[in-house]
């Protein structure tokens, strides 16, 4: 069956299982048990019947739409309440497994799925640097994707791996035992094997590198010849000058390995009525907007973008920034600016890129 790929034109694209050029502009951080606190749980109820069914279908898949959007990103939520991003520790629990592929394809968009090969996140309080080489490792890739992958879904655009990984410098003082190069070959050729032993056709996305947390050459070297694209995350914060020191990096991260990127995770905040202290951003919904606009147009110029997912859909108590308020409501001042640069950008893709 047809699937995603890539190609390169006068720029780098998607290209859909029809054949014509996609523009991945997604949404992070989507899960539905975002509206089942107490403060929420009547809103899901009414609105949605307790139905992650159609939530999916009436609530997410729909207001990605009417806002230009066009996939539903990665799905694991930040549970913790503190720790990174908060108070600039790791966190003891940190997030959610993600939403089941067969919920995700219910929604009639295209989406990703993670598969978390490993447990050596930046922001993971107990990280597991478990050896690659060992056939434990293997057997354990072969695990999740026979488990997870999807060979015949026309939708899913392609597979993560890790979120966000130290692979040097880990904040608890963990790493790996032996040589990094040969660490990081291990790992990407065991996790790329298993993964295209289930399902040879689909895009292997591979792990999301943070500008904070770094993606040595050796371990780019090592990921270059056996994933299909280059995935990373950057909250570079509001200064301009920030956006495109952060961009800059990520364009060396490009020319190293020759792949097109995804910015799998990226976004702003600023206080709420929820969340007050979420300060060091936007100072409202109208700058986040406007930070949105400039990131959106600054990434859309560059040749080797194929798009990007924002962070995130309904606030909660813990991650502290939304497109929707937690009663689900949508931030107008943010959502008009982001629908019509979204709409901008998607009319003149496929022309920039051809």
């Amino acid at each position: 069956m047809p699937s995603f790929s890539v190609a390169r034109g006068r720029g780098w694209s998607f290209v859909s299982p029809t054949g014509e050029s996609f523009c991945s502009l997604g949404v992070v951080h989507a899960d539905d048990t975002n509206l089942r606190y107490p403060h929420n749980r009547a809103i899901w109820r009414e609105r949605y019947g307790g139905s992650r069914e159609r939530w999916l279908r009436d609530g997410l898949a729909a207001d990605l739409r009417a806002w230009g959007f066009t996939t539903i990103g990665a799905t694991s939520e930040y549970v913790s309440g503190s720790g990174l991003g908060v108070t600039g520790t790791p966190v003891d629990l940190g997030h959610s497994e993600g939403l089941p592929g067969d919920d995700l394809a219910g929604a009639g968009l295209p989406y990703v799925l993670e598969l978390r090969v490993a447990e050596i996140e930046a922001w993971n309080g107990h990280p597991a640097y478990r050896d690659p080489r060992s056939p434990a490792f293997a057997e354990y890739c072969d695990h999740l994707a026979r488990t997870l992958c999807r060979p015949d879904d026309p939708l899913l655009l392609g597979y993560y791996l890790v979120d966000g990984p130290a692979w040097t410098g880990h904040p608890t003082g963990a790493g790996w035992d032996g040589p990094l190069a040969e660490i990081a070959e291990a790992y990407y050729a065991t996790a790329a094997a298993a993964i295209r032993r289930h399902d040879p056709g689909h895009l292997l996305l591979g792990d999301r590198f943070g500008t904070r947390a770094g993606a040595p050459a050796e371990v780019l070297d090592a990921a270059a010849p056996h994933v299909d694209v280059l995935s990373v995350q950057t909250f570079p914060g509001p200064d301009p000058d920030a956006l495109g020191a952060a961009l800059d990096v990520v364009e060396g991260w490009h020319r190293r390995t020759g792949l097109p990127v995804l910015v799998a995770d990226t976004g702003n905040w600023c206080p709420t009525r929820m969340n007050p202290h979420r300060t060091g951003s936007a100072r409202d919904q109208a700058e986040r907007a406007a930070g949105y606009v400039r990131t959106a147009e600054a990434l859309a110029a560059r040749d080797w973008c194929l798009g990007w997912h924002w962070c995130s859909y309904v606030e909660n108590p813990q991650r502290g920034w939304g497109l929707k308020d937690p009663w689900d409501e949508p931030y107008d001042e943010l959502v008009g600016p982001v629908a019509r640069v979204n709409r901008a950008v998607a009319a003149s893709w496929a022309a920039r890129r051809a």
